[in-house]
């Protein structure tokens, strides 16, 4: 039987808000098992145990070293986990999964789960249409027809190079330096904001068009409404990693998830590295990382526990690094691109809607709280389930706050009876202090080098500056991978700089 997470909130008219106390894969239990003494110096220390932190681990404990997790919540995977309630699995953070994500899908194949998904939208269900409600336009159309309107809008936005960005974007694993593009050509086109961009091509666009595209690009971006902090170079990252071809859009970011849930993926990547001898703490908050003179690098919890490391990674999302003493201190470069942060404030919504004809529905709705809503699955009591996302309205909207209000955005989009709500804020979580990674303009020439730089032995891996699929899980597995291989190679390094010193004693 699955644990329980102290994560998440569900809310229904009888019962109000639960907070908390749902089964998840993913919750630790016992939260504790450091065998080793206190004087002990570690391999490597791992701050974070999302899915950067704990593939890492698995990487270096399967390599024979010792590692120790660090984690502040009760559960691992970071901002993704699975509640399972009312007999269906519930993705709270990162959800979707796709064979073009390829740390990913590497993962998927170690653990056998390249083949055991689900899809999203189910077709055949009795509202089996788009809904679209913008400024001026109201009315339902064929999922087809719906996408040739956002298909319009989004190829001219992303066509900056007059070949829909392939000039521009040719290696999304290489936007910085790549062997076919000038630097100054990326700079330039990253000091855009998705305004500008919206603004250069608003004339050729059509009200539906317009309507569509912007609500499209703050359901990714998570950013204010005028989309002035939106950065346009990650969308046309985003658009390149999906093949340069809008019409890979849906298979590639919003249809495919994993049968057993991202906490049950996670489960199998924290259970490799726990049967290799992983040490972990979880509930364990941590105040401090200094580097000590003896060129290790010690932690300091809030209950004033130290752990000692040859090395450490440090996973911690972006928005979270300020909350955190280094000593010495960051680079000022490095402090400045943790000052300004990202931008996505977004919120996410799980709704179970009575009957089972939304299964198949989808909708966009802007301006409102909520901008999409997709069908996903139908619950064994019959009803449908829902998932929709809003941009930045942390200002005026807290969700756990005013439940009747997210009911309201939904019904905004097509009339239903809203059962029951399912979610996480995201942007309250300590841990997380915003949703998935989106840049701000400028932010990836000026800061990305240097967010993927080490600091003397503390090595820093985050979805939230990832080469490729920034933001996604495939990001967070990228930079796990990364880090514990330059970490490894460079114990194997000083292990043998050692044993020659020590051969010629």
């Amino acid at each position: 039987m699955s644990q329980k997470t102290r994560d998440g909130y569900s809310w229904t008219p009888e019962t109000g808000l639960k907070k908390g106390q749902f089964a998840c894969k993913g919750a630790v239990s016992p939260s504790r098992s450091v065998k080793a003494p206190s004087s002990f110096v570690y391999d490597v220390l791992i701050l974070g145990g999302g899915y950067a932190g704990i593939s890492a681990a698995r990487d270096l404990t399967n390599a024979g070293r010792s590692v120790l997790l660090i984690e502040g919540r009760d559960r691992i995977g970071g901002r993704t986990f699975t509640i399972e309630e009312d007999g269906f699995k519930y993705e709270m953070g990162g959800t979707w999964v796709s064979h073009c994500q390829p740390h990913t899908f590497r993962e998927m194949l170690r653990y056998n789960l390249g083949r055991d998904l689900v899809t999203t939208r189910q077709h055949g269900y009795e509202n089996d249409y788009y809904t679209f409600k913008v400024p001026g336009v109201s009315r339902k159309l064929s999922h087809e027809e719906a996408g040739q309107i956002a298909a319009r809008g989004w190829n001219l936005f992303v066509d900056v190079d007059g070949a829909g960005g392939r000039k521009i974007c040719p290696l999304p694993h290489a936007q910085l330096d790549n062997i076919r593009v000038d630097r100054k050509e990326v700079e330039k086109w990253d000091a855009y904001s998705c305004w500008d961009r919206y603004q250069e091509i608003r004339h050729q666009l059509t009200p539906e068009e317009s309507g569509l595209l912007l609500s499209l690009l703050l359901h990714i971006s998570g950013g204010e409404s005028n989309l002035k902090n939106s950065s346009l170079w990650d969308i046309i990252r985003g658009h390149a990693l999906g093949g340069h071809e809008f019409g890979n859009f849906e298979d590639v970011w919003l249809l495919y998830k994993l049968r057993e849930g991202q906490s049950g993926m996670a489960r199998h990547i924290f259970d490799d590295a726990v049967s290799c001898g992983l040490e972990y703490s979880f509930n364990t908050h941590v105040d401090e990382i200094k580097q000590l003179p003896t060129s290790t690098v010690q932690v300091t919890t809030r209950d004033r526990r130290t752990y000692v490391g040859r090395k450490l990674i440090c996973t911690a999302p972006l928005n979270t690094l300020r909350s955190l003493k280094f000593d010495p201190p960051l680079s000022p470069l490095r402090q400045e691109a943790i000052e300004v942060g990202h931008i996505n404030y977004m919120t996410k919504i799980h709704a179970i809607v009575q009957g089972s004809g939304l299964a198949s529905w989808n909708g966009a709705c802007y301006p409102n709280l909520l901008l999409y809503a997709y069908g996903d699955g139908v619950l064994p009591s019959g009803d449908a389930h829902l998932v929709a996302f809003g941009a930045d309205e942390r200002h005026h909207f807290v969700p756990e706050r005013d439940p009747e209000r997210i009911v309201q955005a939904f019904k905004n989009f097509h009339p239903m009876d809203v059962k029951k709500l399912v979610f996480h804020n995201w942007n309250t979580d300590p841990y997380s202090q915003a949703g998935p990674c989106f840049w701000p303009p400028g932010y990836m020439t000026k800061y990305q080098d240097e967010l993927q730089s080490r600091h003397g032995n503390i090595f820093f891996a985050s979805a939230d500056w990832a080469h490729g699929w920034r933001a996604f899980i495939d990001g967070a597995l990228e930079q796990g991978f990364l880090n514990a291989r330059d970490v490894l190679n460079e114990l194997r390094a000083e292990d043998q700089s050692r044993q020659a010193t020590r051969a010629l004693l």
